[in-house]
């Protein structure tokens, strides 16, 4: 598991525990600079997951009704 998700998830779990305690014992600020840091290392995460997974293509039509549009062909490729 990456330094970054483990990061993610101890401020997960501090979170939790500082929500459900009376007196909590610590307390955290977040700075812009910190969720800005959180965003990119974030993206880089998932554009990796997303090189390493083959996603398959694809094709069709719907009709969407609700949006009063008879019909709409779709193609998803890489």
């Amino acid at each position: 598991m990456g330094l970054v998700l483990q990061g993610c998830l101890l401020l997960w779990s501090l979170r939790g525990a500082l929500t459900q305690a009376a007196h909590a014992g610590i307390t955290a600020r977040v700075t812009q600079r910190a969720l800005d840091y959180g965003v990119q290392a974030g993206m880089e995460m998932m554009e990796q997951i997303i090189k390493e997974k083959h996603i398959p293509d694809l094709k069709g039509s719907e009709t969407l009704e609700f949006l009063k549009i008879d019909y709409v062909n779709y193609n998803f490729s890489k």
